[in-house]
């Protein structure tokens, strides 16, 4: 019904501004593309991710929801019980999908809670390839990866540390999701542990791009062992991995 009301709405002129019901939360979705419908009903299979963050979520907390794509994992959260006094900070490097991000946010009345960035987080800070896949909707984007390609843009890229510094925050729960280079964006944190180390740190780990490695060519588990984590959770899905990493001196959930 809605794929149906977005192509008339498409030829009349109209927005396409749809309600959703996802992972038992009333979410509304400006729609672009066809795309952003299907990785509406995609969430499901992310359920077991999301109810995870949902557990470790205190009241307050500073998260960084890092490939954030059009905003669901950031608006399910920040919308949440727990997520009323909680700021997030949801980074998405690409155009079109930092486009429908921002609008999602401001249509689901959480401007005062989550803020969206066009940035690529990383182990560096520069410009860095955007290698593009798909329309709006699309969460195959990556900066460690041409496969499958339609193109490329140079997008602006910063660490979290610089990130962090510069903005004078301090993540409490960190979620990545960047296609194969999740190892780079856990190297730029690495100014952030010796101090204030995050709590618990979400990755979903590609097959592709890096793998599961990082720039120095440690495994992401030893590299995160070595600085005080533990692997609390895994869900191994498809040929890739959700992994939930919480800091050995974290009390409590």
């Amino acid at each position: 019904m809605n794929l149906f009301r977005f192509y008339l709405n498409k030829l009349t002129g109209k927005p396409s501004i749809f309600d959703f019901r996802l992972l038992g939360q009333s979410v509304t979705l400006g729609i672009a593309a066809p795309r952003e419908i299907r990785r509406a009903r995609e969430i499901e299979i992310e359920s077991e991710l999301v109810d995870h963050m949902r557990e470790v979520l205190r009241e307050g907390d500073t998260i960084f929801d890092i490939g954030a794509n059009i905003g669901l994992i950031s608006i399910l959260l920040a919308s949440g019980e727990k997520g009323t006094r909680s700021q997030i900070h949801s980074f998405e490097p690409e155009p079109r999908n930092f486009r429908q991000l921002s609008n999602n946010i401001g249509l689901n009345d959480l401007l005062e809670r989550v803020h969206p960035h066009q940035l690529a987080l990383g182990a560096a800070e520069g410009q860095v390839e955007l290698h593009i896949r798909g329309s709006e909707g699309e969460g195959r984007h990556s900066i460690a990866t041409s496969k499958g390609a339609t193109g490329a843009i140079s997008v602006e890229l910063t660490t979290m540390a610089i990130f962090c510094a510069r903005e004078k925050v301090q993540p409490d729960i960190i979620k990545i999701d960047v296609e194969g280079a999740e190892g780079q964006v856990l190297a730029g944190m690495e100014g952030l542990l010796q101090d204030s180390p995050p709590t618990d740190v979400f990755l979903e780990v590609h097959p592709k791009g890096d793998g599961d490695l990082m720039p120095d060519g440690s495994t992401i588990q030893d590299w995160m062992l070595a600085r005080g984590y533990e692997l609390a959770w895994n869900n191994v899905r498809g040929s890739g991995e959700h992994r939930h990493y919480r800091h050995a001196g974290a009390k409590g959930v």
